[in-house]
């Protein structure tokens, strides 16, 4: 017996050789969504967030992991969101900033962009009572003036680039790594990367993935295991939420943008059979961690 490795070390040597990965949520909600696409969201209540989110919860809690939830800070000026934002901390999820307003980044004067990344950090911390150490931009959408602004801000880190030439080019870089780096060396600020995805034409992360078919997960998730590089696997809330109803759909564009053309039953087994592929494979761990390993 004295020769044997106990079951607890196997799995400690398994994990130790897998590359990390984490999990993150964008809790862009209808408002939002619509927003981005030119279209208004005129109903009280929004159903996206609502049902996404509780049920995103349920499903983080079922399988067990910790997840680094992306907040657009306006969202806490409605009580029943803020609610579950509330419950979201109390469940030990990570908070970060998606902006203020969800406003493209790159489409705004110095001015508005500090007030999204500047505010949204600021409200986050204050009012749900939690450190904020990340950003998203809405629509993964950088210009070096924001990547500036996000680090005077005092953010740890952004998660908004995806590492070809054409991103790079857009903060200035020649170069950006697939693995959580410093793209300035005067600038503490760290990118935690989205996984690359080219020669493929869309992101492999879930909500492409749903639309697409399973298959296109699969290839996303084969071809980025090359790399050895962590992973971070990003839901929205569209990935978990109640089909809108037909007089909440404008166009048919609309219905897909919300995935409001699957039922509920369908994502979540899609969800998931993702989530599971991308344990085989990696060491699931908060984005924390990840940073600091």
């Amino acid at each position: 017996m004295g020769g044997m490795m106990s079951l607890s070390s196997m799995n400690t040597t398994q994990n130790a050789s897998k590359s990390l990965a984490t999990i993150h949520l964008d809790l862009d909600s209808c408002v939002h969504v619509y927003r981005a696409h030119g279209w208004s969201y005129e109903a009280d209540d929004d159903p996206l967030f609502e049902t996404g989110l509780k049920r995103a919860l349920d499903f983080f809690a079922q399988a067990g992991v910790s997840a680094t939830l992306f907040v657009v800070a306006e969202d806490l000026d409605v009580p029943r969101r803020r609610g579950l934002l509330a419950e979201a901390v109390t469940r030990g999820h990570e908070i970060a900033s998606h902006s203020l307003t969800h406003r493209k980044l790159t489409s705004l004067k110095r001015d508005e962009k500090r007030r999204e990344i500047f505010e949204s950090r600021e409200r986050l911390m204050r009012e749900l009572g939690v450190e904020t150490r990340g950003f998203r931009a809405p629509g993964f959408a950088l210009d070096r003036e924001s990547f500036e602004l996000i680090d005077e801000a005092g953010y740890a880190y952004d998660s908004s680039l995806f590492p070809n030439v054409g991103r790079a080019r857009r903060i200035g870089v020649d170069h950006l790594s697939e693995a959580p780096h410093r793209p300035f060396s005067g600038r503490r600020l760290v990118e935690l990367p989205m996984p690359a995805y080219r020669p493929l034409p869309f992101p492999f992360h879930p909500s492409y993935s749903l639309a697409l078919g399973m298959w296109y997960f699969r290839l996303g998730l084969r071809r980025f295991l090359r790399s050895r590089a962590p992973l971070t696997l990003l839901f929205h809330l569209t990935d978990f939420a109640d089909p809108l109803p037909e007089e909440r759909l404008p166009n048919l564009m609309a219905r897909i943008y919300t995935l409001s053309n699957l039922d509920v039953r369908t994502k979540l087994q899609c969800c998931e059979q993702m989530l599971e592929m991308v344990r085989r494979e990696y060491q699931l761990v908060a984005t924390s961690q990840l940073l600091a390993s």
